[in-house]
């Protein structure tokens, strides 16, 4: 009984580490995303401006 319980316990550590992992990931591409977007918003604001 306590073994079982053992590896249920890693199991549900190991997976809440995996999903923090993929949800950090998936934050920073977002930000890379957003990022990128604003430079561009940006450069054609001031193409516009040259104009």
């Amino acid at each position: 009984m306590k073994t079982s319980s053992f590896i249920l316990l890693l199991c549900v550590l190991f997976v809440a580490l995996l999903l923090t992992f993929l949800v950090r990931k998936e934050q920073r591409s977002i930000n890379k995303l957003s990022n990128t977007f604003i430079r561009l918003l940006r450069k054609f604001d001031s193409w516009q401006m040259m104009r």
